[in-house]
């Protein structure tokens, strides 16, 4: 992968030559096209190993998706594409499938599901550099409490930019277990959604006192092959008009807990 410099700047094909912007990167990137046909990937024995390294990455990106559609009420806090790095994060899990063979393992996140603890959605602003207490949950039955700490301006909260408002999210979902016999799929039919409950918006340059945010509309009995997925936000919003309107990509946002 290479990037492109200069007074030439441009996107799209040229020739043998494709060039494109990615989120979180000012930079234009630049790739030759080109390789071994999808006739040759997909049958020849010298892409056996690719083949697999495929497949296994394409349940990757569907366990990516489904995190990330748990995720969604927090997904405009993100300010750079968080689907490479989940990627990344899933790899390992999926390689602790030693019942399958490499190119059919599982992603198994309710036997690994703390290691997802801590990931964040932003690189520029991180959720604890804006609010310095911790933030704590507990998951019940049918229901997430998330206890939110007191803040002082200027002491564990740090507004980050010239914003009159915030308002805290959070999340509650549950995340499947992904099996590559079913092509990577849950085991049943059922696809869950998140929950999630919001803060009003609260002013920045007023001591604001300790708070709770209640996530319902869990089950009740959580099943085997799925975990619970908790997750908190802060987001900024400016006055338009008669209304407070959120701002894109300024805040900070993470999961908390995963059980």
């Amino acid at each position: 992968m290479a990037q492109l410099f200069g007074e030439l700047l441009f996107t799209g094909s040229l020739q043998n030559l494709s060039a494109y912007k990615m989120r979180g990167s000012d930079k234009i990137i630049l790739r030759k096209k080109g390789g071994p046909t999808k006739k040759q990937i997909k049958h020849s024995p010298r892409f056996d190993l690719t083949r697999r390294n495929n497949n296994e990455f394409g349940g990757r990106a569907k366990a990516a998706a489904q995190i990330k559609r748990i995720l969604h009420p927090l997904m405009f806090l993100a300010d750079y594409n968080i689907t490479g790095p989940l990627n990344a994060l899933l790899k390992p899990i999926q390689k602790m499938d030693t019942q399958n063979e490499p190119g059919k393992r599982n992603i198994l996140l309710s036997q690994h599901s703390r290691l997802l603890e801590g990931f964040t959605l932003n690189r520029r602003y991180l959720f604890e550099s804006i609010v310095r207490t911790p933030v704590s949950c507990t998951i019940q039955k049918e229901k997430v409490i998330v206890d939110l700490p007191a803040l002082l301006p200027g002491l564990n909260f740090m507004v980050p930019g010239n914003y009159s408002w915030f308002q805290f999210i959070a999340v509650a979902g549950l995340v499947s277990d992904l099996y590559s016999a079913h092509g990577y799929k849950p085991k049943g039919e059922r696809e869950y959604i998140s929950e999630y409950a919001e803060s009003e918006w609260l002013p920045v340059n007023t001591p604001t006192a300790a708070g709770k945010l209640i996530v319902k509309g869990l089950p009740a009995q959580k099943p085997a092959t799925c975990s619970i997925m908790v997750a908190i936000g802060i987001a900024f919003g400016t006055l338009r008009g008669d209304h407070i309107e959120p701002v894109k990509y300024v805040g900070g946002a993470k999961v908390v807990a995963m059980e």
